[in-house]
């Protein structure tokens, strides 16, 4: 089948697939589609049964299946399927192997064979566990089902323990769940989740105490669970093995012994299949569980209320709002571990397509902010527990944060959306819309996946719904286009392993589902109507068009296309009004011109992260476009206000910086006059050996400073780091602030000399050294670099660890902020030697070591900024070798045995927000070279 078709065509191919869902479809037991999973092929060919005297293994097709589907490394896995399907399905797969070898039974012939089928499943097994990385796992149940799967092997051969490195941490996350639980749940009358995977609990359960949960035969639609529960049972269950029959005969395998995760999926099936379709073709009592009787779910429930509602039959949210909601998100179903951001979005899509939203308003803003919350603190492409492909939850959030944004410009719901929230939604939705345009293969492809790339096609189909990607309107559609032919090119179609049970599985049907849809949704004409009236400055773009011509001419920009640095600079503007409201917070900005850096810095942040696609966490650029800006206004401060209060006594500023950090310490400053004229911060301002006239203007400097401090000192992430981050930080940022100081006094003897001679004539400390220290200092890298470990070290370092973890990283950290500091005071200066006159600001140019440059020593400034570029170019070299030495320690881990698979990927991730973080660095340099961005005091 191709996409590019008709009308007419994609909606009789629409119906077949309905008529094709429904056609397997059994009174008795439902239908289902899933894709077969050795997992629980291996379970359901353990099911043994007397017949006549003699025991029998029950399912040998389904040995026979576990035997053909055996790889040559010894593993069984399953097209791009997540790691932990390789695990499960090989530890089942071995079970059955050892067992089979031990008791033939009917299956005779292949003792040799198995013996060597064993041994290549057991090294599969145990290099499959040693690089598994416990943490980046989401699958329903793993931190039960594997520790019980490697306690069964074991126990079926003590030569199968298995060690690695990864096994304190899964064994930790094991007990806490199992802290938990109770058997006794289980033997009353609520359906859990729990009995879906029962053989998890084979030793712990009493099996004849269960039988009440039996559905049609199934333990909640699970072959594998149903299996354990027919083997430990001490009675036989005539209805679970009917069960079993009809799944090897009418699921996914057919009759050749494949045996699905789940089935049926009768509801999941129906709902998403039908909700999808509505969706696409529109464009172009209440809960229940995946199929009937099963545990209720919020997914499934949400998608029956929402397709129902799409084919003007409306069905209350009453029965889905008080059975799943919680005070922060809606819960899947009871006793859920960690929330589901794809289930709040269908929840939300739900409450939004009601007759009448208002009384659900409440639970609209709830799930709304949750939705943004989890998008803004995901590191990397955002995850969701029930699909391995980042695009699925991608496209349900800006489905469900569109048709948001749309009724509330409609006014439908008035007053639900403060401003804060409605910026960060506008954030999110182009965020979520952008990432997958940047991320698709030149093939027009995403991931070389047709499921995954329907999923593309629908986000950028809902993009040209939204105003503020009208100026993207060509590359949108250029995107869809290449998509539709990637899949039309694709013929016959492989599964796609993309969703998650207890291993991950595809599903022909939902398939098809999302293709249909993607190809009557990139037919539609786009309207980017919504927003509209709500984001009227960012559909204007004229602010972003100077910007992105200004970093077209910086070296780092020079050969990006110009439509990614206009879609990044669209990013920043939706960033403005987040940060707008914090513009004053901290430093007051009187006597200051136009603060020209505001606009440019989210614009460096937003630029730099999509330029390599490091795609930073939206938390951690927010928080340091709220840093950089404080550091603009902090040397303005510095400059204009303090400089000037203290003209004449700045050993009282240095003082009063050194009183404030000591302040940060814990060590309360004295007080002369009884009073310790706190503030609402906390932060008391001394005056002993303050002179009265300068009371005030000391306690004016003291109090921003304090609020400066505070914020930086006492940012959650910050407290939450490691001790020896917030040593280095508190170190960093007084070095900061004294270097301001230090600045203004060299200044101050520059200006004397110049106009006694007319040139700077010496100095306390040579060039080589000034640059390095006083200057570097004043940028604010340094300490900017010190708040970013404090960052990543409560993000992305195991709990209570240091970013840089060794005596080496530290040390190479250390020298690589050294040399970002210093290259960029460089830049900054070549592109500041007119206004730092202006000003009577110290330059690098002016400094003695320059005046050789000029005939008879006479300073030529373009000879010297020549001669201060090739040497910043020196520091890039440094830099580079630096951060690549940094990189190189890390990964060696201190140790002979270097990272395991957590810490490794963690070292790996934290340098490329390291580099992206050079990169601004870098870029603002760049930036200083080709314009002077600094606003200038008024004069």
């Amino acid at each position: 089948m191709t996409i590019l078709k008709p009308t007419k065509v994609l909606n009789v191919q629409a119906k077949v697939l309905l008529h094709a869902t429904v056609r397997d479809y059994d009174e008795k037991y439902g239908c289902g589609s899933m894709s077969c999973a050795i997992y629980d092929t291996a379970w359901v060919s353990l099911v043994t049964k007397t017949i006549d005297g003699s025991k029998m293994w029950l399912f040998p097709e389904c040995f026979q299946y576990v035997l053909a589907s055996q790889s040559e490394s010894g593993g069984w896995f399953t097209g791009q399927g997540a790691h932990i399907d390789g695990i499960l399905n090989t530890a089942a797969a071995l079970l059955a192997l050892k067992r089979h070898a031990s008791d033939p039974h009917q299956v005779n012939g292949l003792g040799q064979d198995l013996e060597a089928r064993i041994q290549r499943a057991t090294a599969s097994l145990r290099v499959q566990l040693e690089e598994w990385d416990v943490s980046m796992t989401d699958h329903v149940g793993f931190e039960i089902i594997v520790p019980a799967m490697l306690g069964l092997l074991e126990k079926e051969d003590p030569a199968l323990a298995f060690t690695f490195r990864g096994k304190p941490q899964l064994m930790k996350i094991n007990a806490s769940k199992m802290s938990r639980f109770k058997p006794e749940w289980l033997y009353g009358p609520t359906r859990t989740t729990a009995l879906h995977s029962l053989e998890a609990f084979i030793g712990q359960i009493d099996f004849d105490r269960v039988k009440h949960h039996v559905v049609q035969g199934s333990m909640l639609g699970s072959p594998s669970s149903t299996a354990a529960y027919l083997m430990h049972s001490s009675t036989w269950d005539d209805e679970s093995e009917h069960y079993l029959r009809h799944v090897v005969k009418s699921a996914a395998g057919q009759g050749s012994g494949g045996i699905p995760s789940a089935f049926p999926s009768t509801y999941f099936e129906f709902t998403w299949i039908l909700s999808t379709l509505l969706r696409g073709l529109k464009e172009g009592n209440g809960a229940i569980g995946y199929a009937p009787y099963f545990e209720h779910d919020v997914d499934d429930t949400a998608k029956s209320i929402y397709s129902l509602n799409m084919l003007g039959l409306h069905m209350s949210a009453d029965a889905m709002v008080d059975e799943f909601d919680t005070p922060t998100h809606f819960k899947t179903f009871a006793g859920e571990r960690d929330p589901s951001l794809s289930a709040n979005c269908n929840a939300l899509l739900a409450l939004v397509h009601q007759k009448d939203m208002l009384p659900y308003s409440a639970q609209i803003q709830k799930a709304a902010k949750f939705l943004c919350d989890h998008w803004w603190n995901a590191d990397g492409f955002v995850k969701d527990k029930w699909s391995t492909c980042y695009l699925y939850p991608s496209m349900l959030l800006i489905q469900a944060l569109i048709d948001l944004l749309a009724v509330v410009e409609q006014g439908k719901l008035p007053e639900v959306l403060g401003q804060d929230l409605l910026a960060r939604i506008s954030v999110t939705v182009f965020q979520a819309c952008l990432r997958p345009l940047l991320d698709q293969e030149a093939d027009g492809s995403w991931s070389q996946s047709v499921e995954a790339t329907a999923y593309g096609i629908l986000i950028l189909s809902e993009a040209r719904r939204v105003s503020f990607f009208q100026s993207l309107s060509q590359q949108i559609d250029a995107a869809i286009h290449r998509g539709a032919a990637y899949i039309q090119s694709v013929d016959p179609r492989p599964l796609d392993y993309i969703w998650i049970e207890k291993v991950s599985y595809a599903s022909p049907f939902l398939t098809e589902a999302y293709v249909l849809a993607a190809a009557k949704a990139s037919d539609a004409p786009g309207t980017y109507s919504v927003g509209s009236s709500l984001f009227m400055k960012v559909a204007s773009n004229i602010g972003v068009l100077k910007q992105v011509k200004l970093f077209q001419q910086t070296p780092l920009f020079s050969s990006c296309a110009e439509w990614k640095l206009r879609a990044s600079g669209i990013e920043a503007m939706l960033f403005r009004p987040l940060l707008e409201s914090r513009r004053l917070d901290i430093f007051p900005r009187d006597g200051m011109a136009e603060d020209k850096y505001f606009s440019v810095i989210p614009f460096t942040w937003t630029s730099c992260n999509n330029r390599t696609g490091t795609l930073a966490s939206t938390s951690f650029l927010h928080e340091m476009m709220v840093i950089s800006f404080l550091n603009y206004q902090a040397d303005e401060f510095m400059e204009a206000v303090a400089g000037p209060l203290f003209a004449g006594r700045l050993s009282d500023l240095r003082q009063l910086i050194n009183d404030l950090m000591q302040d940060e310490t814990g060590h309360r400053p004295a007080d002369s006059n009884g009073s310790n004229g706190s503030r609402s911060n906390g932060h008391a301002p001394p005056g002993a050996d303050v002179d009265p006239q300068h009371t005030a203007p000391y306690q004016h400097v003291f109090a921003t400073l304090a609020r400066f401090v505070t914020y930086v000192m006492k940012h959650p992430a910050v407290v939450s780091s490691s001790a020896w981050e917030r040593k280095v930080l508190r170190q960093q940022l007084r070095t900061f602030l004294l270097a301001h100081v230090a600045q203004t006094e060299d200044s101050v003897r520059f200006a004397e000399q110049v106009a006694q001679k007319h040139e700077f004539c010496s100095s306390d400390t040579p060039f080589s050294t000034w640059v390095r220290t006083t200057s570097a200092d004043h940028t604010s890298c340094p300490y900017s670099f010190a708040f970013v470990s404090c960052l990543l070290g409560s993000t992305l370092v195991p709990k209570g660890g240091d970013c840089f973890p060794s005596a080496a990283e530290k040390y190479l950290a250390a020298a690589s902020c050294g040399h970002l500091a210093t290259m960029c005071r460089m830049y900054n200066d070549i592109g500041s030697v007119s206004r730092d006159r202006d000003e009577g600001n110290l330059n690098s140019v002016d400094f003695p070591e320059f005046r050789g440059a000029g005939a008879d020593g006479a300073l030529d400034a373009e000879k010297s900024k020549k001669e201060l570029f090739g040497l910043a170019e020196y520091e890039r070299s440094c830099l580079s070798a630096a951060l690549r030495r940094l990189d190189e320690a890390g990964r060696s881990g201190g140790g002979a045995g270097g990272l395991d698979a957590e810490a490794g990927r963690l070292h790996g991730r934290r340098m490329q927000i390291w580099r992206m973080f050079t990169d601004v660095t870098d870029l603002y340099g760049q930036i200083y070279i080709v314009r002077d961005i600094a606003s200038r005091m008024r004069v």
